[in-house]
């Protein structure tokens, strides 16, 4: 005898077959906006359920199916979350003790943190949530554990104590970095989802940080099982040979969205062999650590925590490790690289390896980005044609590479930077969002400029962050037609609830200021 709610029939007799309890027959009855239902039910033998402690489960299945679809409204699609929390409901009647976990699952601030989850898109619970359903129950009954960003010292020591010692087998350390990625990922992108991030760049400092710290041990483990084959790599002089890892791209911007890629470049310091016992070049031994890094880093599918190597000096054609020698001759003003990867330098910072070889490798960025002439903006121009040619379909909004898309964005800040970088090393920042604050304090980007872009900026990253939540792809940023069901669904994702005109007037006015600034700003 209860309030009406969506679903709830449908659910409840599908945990009644879960629970292999039997449905003999049925009197439903409504008055106004309450259910009085009759169900007669025998366990799967057609007894009588008379066990105290059946009876408790099938009061612990009512109530929490009732106040589940109690809550179904306020999910951004209701239908998807009733039909993933069957799924759930089949896995949580399958782990021992079920109703004692109910006690606390049963709460409306956990339920509704669930109707959301489960109602975001078809891709987080087929190729997150389900296969992780073993996190997720800690995850929904603990939501304090939910409401804090760990520290990247918390972080380190978890990870650290996750892997042991080293004495296992690479295959055990591998697993359990791999284990411990996907658990605090997964952690990072509930904490994002059910808004207890305030701002999406506390979302990118979270992902950015878990990156780091990863990276940092696959290539510390990696290093050291190779130096106990293959001795110390060592320059033609003798001297050590050390390398350093880079982060470009939003990775080196610690932008990192949900299902970014890691992009990273490896830099050694030069030729020479290592010191035995097997004895190899130090570019055979340099290009090992690329490969078993790469492969200690397992990606549950490509866009998401993928490494990346293609920013690397000559593409997919080039080393997978980069001698100092390399990176200067390629990245020279009279050097191999296109303009548009002199820019993409702009985002290289330093991740783990050797800080001295670090240091040296950003002085050399300095030297080729910023002191070598201003921003080629006829090459930038040449490069997002072919970019909307080849990866916009036609009569659509593609947020990344339409007109006015992110890139746009990206790009204008990039050009702005090296432009006045030269005479201005506070500009020469990684962090986007650093630097149109410096931008702004150096008089580059007027107040209302500025404040234009940011805006603007933020807009498109959200946008594009929750299109990728819902498809689960980093390259479908499409925007679905304004009349599409999908549509609404994107905007109660972006809490503009059921105000689709809202969002499409917000899409339309930030795209065409990214056009105008773009254009005005960076002329030629």
């Amino acid at each position: 005898d209860t309030p009406d709610t969506i679903g709830f029939l449908y659910e409840f007799s599908n945990a009644l077959a879960f629970t292999r309890t039997y449905i003999a027959r049925m009197i439903v009855q409504s008055f106004g906006k309450r259910v009085h239902d009759t169900l007669y039910v025998t366990d799967a033998d057609g007894n009588k359920i008379t066990s105290p402690e059946r009876q408790r489960e099938l009061r612990a299945a009512i109530v929490l199916i009732k106040h589940f679809t109690h809550l179904l409204p306020h999910s951004p699609n209701p239908e998807t979350a009733l039909l993933h929390f069957r799924e759930f409901i089949s896995q949580l009647f399958q782990r021992p003790n079920w109703p004692d976990e109910i006690a606390s699952i049963e709460r409306s601030d956990v339920l509704g943190a669930l109707a959301r989850l489960l109602g975001v898109s078809e891709f987080l619970w087929d190729d997150f949530l389900r296969m992780q359903y073993a996190n997720l129950f800690p995850v929904v009954h603990n939501m304090a554990a939910l409401s804090a960003a760990k520290p990247r010292s918390q972080l380190e020591a978890e990870l650290k104590r996750a892997l042991g010692n080293g004495s296992a087998g690479e295959q055990d350390w591998s697993a359990a970095l791999n284990a411990f990625k996907d658990r605090e990922l997964f952690r990072i992108d509930m904490r994002h989802i059910l808004a207890q991030t305030d701002e999406f760049w506390e979302f990118a400092a979270e992902q950015t940080d878990l990156a780091e710290v990863v990276v940092a041990a696959a290539f510390s483990r990696c290093t050291d099982e190779l130096r106990a084959h293959y001795g110390n790599p060592r320059l033609e002089n003798g001297e050590p040979c050390e390398m350093t890892v880079f982060g470009l791209g939003k990775y080196g911007g610690r932008e990192l969205g949900f299902a970014s890629d890691i992009e990273l470049m490896f830099v050694y310091a030069g030729n020479g062999k290592t010191t035995g016992p097997n004895v190899i070049d130090t570019a055979d031994f340099y290009e090992k650590i690329v490969h078993d890094v790469v492969a200690a880093i397992q990606a549950r599918q490509e866009g998401v925590f993928h490494i990346d190597l293609q920013l690397r000096p000559y593409g997919k054609a080039g080393s997978l490790s980069v001698s100092l020698d390399s990176f200067r001759n390629y990245y020279a003003p009279e050097g191999a690289a296109w303009a548009y990867e002199r820019q993409a330098l702009v985002k290289l910072r330093p991740v783990a390896g050797d800080s001295e070889l670090g240091r040296k490798v950003c002085e050399l960025r300095d030297v080729f980005v910023y002191e070598s002439g201003p921003f080629d903006v006829t090459a930038m121009r040449a490069m997002r044609e072919r970019q909307i040619r080849h990866l916009v379909t036609g009569g659509t909004f593609n947020a990344k590479f339409s007109p006015g898309g992110l890139v746009d964005a990206e790009y204008l800040v990039q050009g702005l930077q090296i432009n006045h970088g030269a005479g201005n090393p506070a500009l020469r920042t990684t962090d986007l969002r650093e630097t149109m604050t410096a931008l702004l304090e150096a008089g580059v980007l007027s107040a209302r400029d500025g404040l234009r872009l940011r805006r603007a900026h933020a807009f498109l990253r959200w946008l594009i962050d929750s299109l990728r939540v819902v498809r689960g792809n980093a390259k479908d940023v499409t925007i679905p037609p304004y009349e599409n069901e999908e549509f609404a669904f994107l905007a109660r994702r972006l809490l503009y609830d059921n105000d689709i005109d809202r969002l499409r007037g917000d899409l339309t006015r930030y795209v065409r200021d990214i056009q105008e600034l773009n254009q005005r700003l960076l002329p030629g």
